[in-house]
């Protein structure tokens, strides 16, 4: 089921759908509050509505999926998972309520019309916030580390001397640089605070990195201290952004 909806036309699917449902729903949930106000002018409106919040719960659902496949694949935050979880039962309800106000509307029926009125106007308003809260941690985990990594690659750049200029005499060039780590010497830093990890001949020095971590803390503390060459690369191959968000952590060979 994940591989059905973790790619389409060789892309991955869910930041093309997310889109689908990060329109849809906010659509969906100021409708159906317009609807509710307004009608007795635009009795339409409400119909219209709910038809919106059905095919904004198909694509949260179809965001859903495809998050949950995508993560399998690259790692997720633990806070966007939780509150993505939640978007597809909660735009599944508004389109139930939304359905119910606007049948309980067209029979005219009094006595429950208040409900289903009040009923839209508290969730509708909820939805919203939880769609914010789904998109802000999702841009967070997709962006946050990236340009983090960004700026300490432009520091290294600027503070790297020239190749094309011999070094100032009174430079000293660090003994890591000039001898390299030993895999013993990496095993002596196995802790999430005190993280050091070998990668294709490299050393990087992760320490306090793993609550930063879109796959969550365990994955960086299971390679803290050891060779993670084969974990990395099965995880994240040559993709660019974990790439370039580990370059940012370099601080030597391996012998």
């Amino acid at each position: 089921m994940e591989s059905l909806f973790l790619q389409i036309a060789g892309l991955p699917l869910h930041p093309l759908v997310v889109h689908a449902a990060v329109v849809a729903i906010p659509l969906a949930a100021v409708m159906l509050i317009a609807g509710v106000v307004f009608y007795r002018r635009m009795p339409k409106l409400l119909g219209a509505a709910a038809i919106v919040t059905w095919i904004a719960a198909g694509a949260a659902f179809l965001a859903g999926q495809s998050g949950e496949a995508l993560a399998s694949e690259i790692g997720i935050t633990a806070t966007h998972e939780q509150w993505g979880e939640l978007a597809t039962p909660a735009t599944l309800t508004m389109a139930v309520i939304a359905t119910a106000t606007w049948f309980i509307r067209r029979r005219r029926w009094r006595a429950l019309s208040l409900a289903g009125t009040s009923a839209t106007l508290v969730a509708a308003p909820l939805l919203l916030v939880l769609v914010f809260l789904v998109g802000h941690s999702g841009a967070e985990a997709t962006w946050g580390g990236r340009l983090l990594s960004v700026a300490t690659d432009s520091q290294a750049t600027v503070s790297q001397p020239s190749t094309d200029l011999p070094a100032p005499s009174n430079v000293s060039v660090a003994p890591v640089a000039a001898s390299g780590l030993t895999l013993d010497e990496v095993a002596q830093h196995a802790t999430v605070d005190d993280c050091w990890v070998a990668l294709d001949g490299t050393v990087y020095d992760l320490s306090g990195y793993s609550t930063s971590h879109p796959g969550g803390a365990s994955r960086i503390e299971g390679i803290c201290g050891t060779d993670a060459t084969s974990a990395f690369r099965n995880q994240h191959g040559t993709q660019g952004s974990p790439n370039r968000t580990l370059a940012g952590f370099e601080i030597g060979q391996l012998k």
